[in-house]
């Protein structure tokens, strides 16, 4: 089944990227700049978990999934924005195998504005905000989409850009603040579940939402409390948190060139991930006055962030927090009971193992 699971998210991605590659969407961006730096990331080769999620929940509960499609798109496009976004905010230089938007907009700056260093950086700092605003309204228009071409209800994507624009974004806005200040904040003041809690805040709920969207349009409605609805939500939300506490150990021991985002850069930013709280409530004092000299230092040289890495592992953090994983999989998998045995509700169980042991 992993095989089969490679494929169909192959096939997922086909289909979003195709329905992006559409010349019409083109003509909604100007200057050209700007036109690029929306296009850059989803032209990149990318996982696109969320819009399969969306779609394959829409066929789980007996919906056509290609009617989801414009959905699929949006809340790819969704994530989108708070990638370009997250990037300025991390001063991240590397996404998906390429520079960030930032990056792309400072160097634009430099070579064909001819603008000096300082005002080419402000520039492509700029030119990322503005880029995730527009990428935001795309991503509302995808929406409508379904309704306007799709013959979905109205009152079901009105229902779905209501969930998204008032519950998902601002939940996500708040795991994203708090993770900049827990950076800040000594590791004594937080307890797991605070830190688990800003995981989901920052990613499950969004593929909670991902599942919610595509079970409420393969359903046709607008009840975001009907029984299969929330079964399906439930279980994405669950993986979701399992998709990120396994981010967090890829972004300290996976390959850049694998996952093409910098790694080491959560330990020089100080992140509070829970392989650092379990690894700190383990170490001595010895090992624990070494780790925070190098957490959250962006001087840190490779080889003390290496040390520092190595001696997490050794402490325990990472088993801890792959067991956390586990935990929260196992969690979801019941939910999907309600539905019928299909190829749909496979490949949602295969997507949730998929999130605690993938290598990207």
């Amino acid at each position: 089944m992993a095989l089969d699971l490679m494929e169909a998210l192959h096939e997922r991605e086909r289909k979003v990227s195709e329905y992006f590659a559409q010349p019409r969407f083109r003509e909604w961006f100007k200057p050209k700049d700007l036109e690029d730096a929306v296009f850059a990331y989803i032209e990149r080769s990318g996982k696109r978990l969320r819009p399969a999620v969306l779609m394959w929940s829409c066929g789980a509960v007996g919906g056509d999934e290609n009617v989801a499609l414009p959905a699929a798109a949006a809340v790819e496009m969704f994530h989108t924005w708070t990638l370009v976004h997250d990037d300025v905010i991390d001063n991240d230089d590397l996404r998906r195998g390429g520079p960030t938007v930032h990056k792309l907009g400072e160097t634009f700056a430099a070579k064909e504005l001819g603008y000096s260093p300082k005002r080419a950086k402000d520039y492509g700092r700029d030119l990322a905000i503005l880029t995730g605003d527009s990428q935001h309204g795309w991503n509302v228009s995808l929406l409508c989409e379904c309704a306007r071409n799709g013959g979905v209800d109205a009152r079901v994507i009105l229902e779905i850009i209501y969930q998204l624009e008032s519950r998902v974004v601002n939940t996500l806005i708040e795991g994203e603040t708090l993770d900049v200040q827990y950076s800040r904040t000594p590791i004594e003041k937080l307890t797991r579940d605070d830190i688990v809690f800003m995981l989901w805040m920052k990613t499950g709920v969004l593929y909670e939402f991902a599942a919610k969207a595509g079970a409420m349009i393969g359903l046709n409605t607008p009840d975001i409390n009907h029984p299969t609805v929330a079964a399906l939500s439930k279980f994405a939300s669950s993986c979701g948190t399992a998709f990120q506490l396994q981010d967090d150990i890829l972004g300290l021991l996976g390959k850049e060139e694998k996952l093409g985002k910098p790694v080491g850069s959560d330990v020089r930013e100080g992140k509070k991930t829970t392989i650092v709280f379990f690894a700190l409530k383990e170490a001595d004092n010895e090992q624990r006055k070494f780790l925070l000299s190098i957490l959250g230092n962006p001087d840190a040289d490779a080889a003390d962030v290496q040390k520092a890495t190595d001696l997490m592992v050794a402490l325990g953090g990472v088993d801890k927090t792959k067991e956390l994983a586990l935990e929260h999989v196992n969690k979801a998998l019941p939910e999907l009971d309600i539905l019928p045995s299909s190829e749909y509700k496979e490949l949602l169980e295969s997507w949730a193992h998929f999130m605690i042991n993938r290598s990207f």
